[in-house]
């Protein structure tokens, strides 16, 4: 084996590791947005980015929503839901998914499509209206990292 094919296996380590960190990078932020809007923290105030920006503690949602009460950033779901104008913004839209995804949990039990399917169908539907890829996909690991966290054994491995 030539000094060259070290070199770029070694180079094609690194890129691979460099891409491992970004997405775990990734889904630790996600796992940390997720914990915020489970605990009801409006993180569309600036009070409620503030904290999700602050906040070092554990990412148990009884915390967090303690810690939300004490600075009085909770929002109230199911009436802002029903509030939200529809809007063209891609901002907006978002924020709107944010609340969605938030008021609108469903358990294993109770869903039926399969989480890798749902997430897919999210993904093809957002690409299709013009959003970007990496908020379609962004989309996709979300609906799977929802499914594990609420025990989903579809999107669970022993492995």
């Amino acid at each position: 084996m030539s000094n060259d094919q070290d070199t770029g296996g070694i180079k094609e380590l690194r890129e691979a590791a460099e891409r491992g960190r970004k997405a775990t990078q990734e889904l630790d932020d996600m796992k940390r947005e997720m914990a915020f809007l489970k605990a009801g923290v409006d993180t569309d105030s600036k009070t409620g980015q503030l904290l999700f920006k602050a906040y070092d503690g554990d990412l148990e949602v009884d915390l967090i929503r303690a810690e939300a009460e004490e600075l009085g950033i909770l929002r109230d779901v199911k009436s802002e839901a029903s509030e939200v104008p529809e809007t063209n913004d891609a901002d907006a839209q978002l924020a709107q998914e944010r609340r969605s995804l938030a008021a609108d949990q469903i358990s294993p039990e109770h869903q039926t499509e399969d989480p890798y399917e749902a997430g897919h169908r999210q993904f093809r539907e957002m690409v299709d209206a013009g959003r970007p890829v990496e908020d379609a996909a962004s989309t996709f690991v979300r609906s799977v990292i929802e499914a594990a966290t609420s025990g989903d054994s579809r999107v669970l491995s022993d492995r």
